[in-house]
């Protein structure tokens, strides 16, 4: 495993989410998402606030997600 994969911040499985900056692993029920019009919401990535530090940041999606290769 490259230190790449190894560096997540979403676990679906696991359903938790690590804070880039306090660096804690949390629940996804404990992360807030800022409101998104439904109109741009395919072409915005959520944008999460952390209920420990209230840092906000906005996980980047795959490339293949971006451009729709395989």
């Amino acid at each position: 495993m490259t230190e790449r994969e190894a560096r997540k911040l979403i676990d679906a499985q696991a359903r938790t989410i690590l804070c880039p900056r306090c660096e804690e692993e949390q629940p996804m029920r404990d992360f807030t998402t800022l409101g998104m019009s439904p109109f741009y919401a395919d072409l915005l990535s959520p944008i999460y606030r952390c209920k420990r530090c209230n840092h906000l940041f906005a996980p980047r999606q795959l490339a293949s997600r971006l451009d729709g290769a395989a």
